[in-house]
Formats: structure tokens, C-alpha cells, sequence
């Protein structure tokens, strides 16, 4: 089995909201409950992840046509040996809908099944990235994780990944204002006849959060022991 560990429960609570667009418009505006999220709904991805849905703050995408395979040594897309799939979803700004709070956490969760008769191998790998738009100068936050299996797999096998990037304690600026992106990458490899394997990918699962901004909490904190202060001397 892959390194990804499936979780032993997994619940989605809301309901499915389909995203709105204004018009042939390739730009795509969805306002959840506490962020605001806007993308292409023309990008190059869109064939391989299909569009987005979202609950509630989470974004939710059900692939069907993401898939790299391999038969008798040759690859479905490459036609060499090995198939090789890539693609990159890209949220143009992911905003929280108060200024004055904060994105503290962004985890992307995926899962799919594969499968290799006789011999032969399947990999994946996430890179999940997220820049902050306020101040350009500051590096992109990213995390990644991947699968990885070979030989006979002995029917079909279930794999995940996730990554996470937390904007609000890794950022200098607010974080508030996110570019984000999901990229993934499937291979199936083979190089004999008689062998063939295949991995496919079958859900990905964005999940936002966001809180109040701590600095502003604090900044009212010394605000009012300021006024405290001016009024005992006033007293005085």
C-alpha cells in the first residue's frame, strides 16, 4: 500500500452549492460563509479536475478523466512505457469576506484506487501552494506529499494524499488575500506484455479556515488600557 493513510472517518456536512458566473464570464465568483473565492473557469485544468463545487468554505472537485495508465509497455497519453499525467487548478484570489480576519489553515485532501496486474508501478504527487496577495515580495507557502507502488497489486488498492500550508502564522502580511493553487501528477508504468497499470484519481478536497486576526484583538486590548490610563490621570 501507498504511503497515503485513508482517515477512518470522513463526513461532509452542507449542502452542494453549484458555483455562479455572470453571463459566458471565464472569471467565477463563490461567496461561502467566510471566504470568497474566484477562478477560471476556462483553465487548461478544468479537463482533467472538471469544475469545483463547494460546501459551506470547502471546495470540492470529482474527477472522472484524471487517469494515467499503462498496457504491455506503452502508455495511454505518451505512448512510451511509462503515461504521465499533469495538471494545476488555479484560485485566482481566495479572500476572507471580513478584512479584519485572518486564513490560518489550508489543507487539500485527495484520494483515488489503482491497480497493477503482474508487475509494473503508479505514483502520484500533490504540491498544494498559497501566496499572499497583499505584499508580492513574500515567498509562496507550499507543502506536498505523494504515493508511490509496485508489483502486483492483487486487485484494486485505495491511496491518499494531503498537504497543508497555514497563511496566518507563516505570512508577515495579513493574511486575507490568497492566490492558491493544487497541482497533481499520476504515472503508470509498464514494460512487458501483459502487464498493465493504471492510477486515478477520484476526489479532492480543499478545506479553509479562517479566525480573527490576533494582532487586531491585542491592538483593542492596549487601546482600552490607554484610555483607562488617561482617564485616572484626568481624575488625578
Amino acid at each position: 500500500m501507498p504511503s497515503g493513510k485513508i482517515p477512518s472517518s470522513f463526513v461532509l456536512a452542507g449542502v452542494m452549492l453549484a458555483p455562479f458566473a455572470a453571463g459566458n464570464a471565464a472569471i467565477v465568483t463563490y461567496v461561502g460563509p467566510n471566504v470568497t473565492y474566484e477562478y477560471d473557469n476556462t483553465q487548461a485544468a478544468v479537463a482533467y479536475f472538471g469544475l469545483p463545487t463547494f460546501s459551506g468554505d470547502d471546495v470540492l472537485f470529482f474527477p472522472t478523466v484524471f487517469r494515467a495508465e499503462s498496457t504491455d509497455g506503452v502508455g495511454i497519453h505518451s505512448g512510451t512505457n511509462t503515461d504521465a499525467v499533469s495538471a494545476t487548478f488555479v484560485f485566482s484570489k481566495v479572500t476572507s469576506n471580513v478584512p479584519s480576519n485572518e486564513i490560518v489553515s489550508i489543507t487539500a485532501y485527495e484520494e483515488g484506487d489503482y491497480r497493477i496486474v503482474s508487475d509494473g508501478s503508479v505514483g502520484g504527487d500533490l504540491y498544494l501552494r498559497a501566496r499572499g496577495l497583499n505584499t508580492l515580495s513574500e515567498p509562496s507557502l507550499i507543502d506536498t506529499d505523494d504515493v508511490y507502488a509496485a508489483g502486483d497489486s492483487a486487485g484494486n488498492q485505495l491511496w491518499s494524499m494531503s498537504a497543508t500550508v497555514t497563511p496566518s502564522a507563516s505570512l508577515a502580511q495579513l493574511a486575507n488575500k490568497l492566490a492558491l493553487t493544487i497541482q497533481n501528477d499520476l504515472s503508470a508504468f509498464t514494460d512487458a506484455s501483459g502487464e498493465r497499470a493504471w492510477i486515478e484519481k477520484k476526489l479532492v478536497l480543499d478545506i479553509t479556515t479562517v479566525v480573527p486576526v490576533p494582532g487586531a484583538v491585542w491592538l483593542l486590548g492596549s487601546a482600552l488600557g490607554l484610555i483607562g490610563l488617561i482617564r485616572r490621570r484626568l481624575r488625578a
